[in-house]
């Protein structure tokens, strides 16, 4: 599947292909190419939708992502 991301800060998105839908491959990619300043970040995700938010340790929303089969 493709995960599409977007970082708000620096209008930064870029695409994934994975395996797998879990918080920790969502977390390795935004840290490799989601110039952050922190770690502490959290996914929310929609079945329905198919789309998610990035938060920070505020649950702030810093970005989403949306997956495509």
């Amino acid at each position: 599947m493709k995960v599409n991301f977007t970082i708000f800060k620096n209008n930064v998105s870029w695409n994934a292909l994975i395996h797998q839908l879990n918080s920790d491959v969502l977390l390795r990619n935004v840290l490799m190419k989601g110039n952050l300043d922190s770690f502490d970040i959290g996914f929310s995700y929609c079945e329905e939708t198919g789309e998610g938010n990035i938060t920070n340790s505020n649950n702030q929303a810093i970005g989403n992502f949306s997956i495509a089969y």
